[in-house]
């Protein structure tokens, strides 16, 4: 089940990268050959930012909804999966001994 959320996860930032570069290019294609000054080169810049932003923030955006989603399910698991388990130490026995 988590490898599908990762492989929806993946796919799902291609398509954010890859529309805004695919739909900058067509408009600077369709802008050049009306007003014939190369905008291509300026809106593929402009389609390449725009898609990396966008993929930045759903990654970032898809972080923060597992970290709660995992907090939620078991916020005292998590918080004791730190801690060290208590033993009683050979070197330095109890003075109650």
């Amino acid at each position: 089940m988590e490898a599908l959320r990762y492989l929806s996860l993946i796919s799902q930032v291609g398509f954010t990268i890859v529309t805004p570069i695919l739909l900058c290019t067509f408009a600077g294609i369709k802008l050049e050959e009306r007003f014939n000054f190369p905008f291509t080169m300026i809106f593929i810049l402009l389609g390449v930012a725009s898609g990396c932003v966008s993929g930045f923030r759903l990654i970032i955006n898809a972080i923060k909804r597992m970290d709660e989603k995992k907090e939620e399910i078991n916020p005292q698991e998590q918080e004791s999966s730190f801690v060290l388990p208590k033993k009683e130490s050979r070197i330095f026995k109890n003075k109650n001994e």
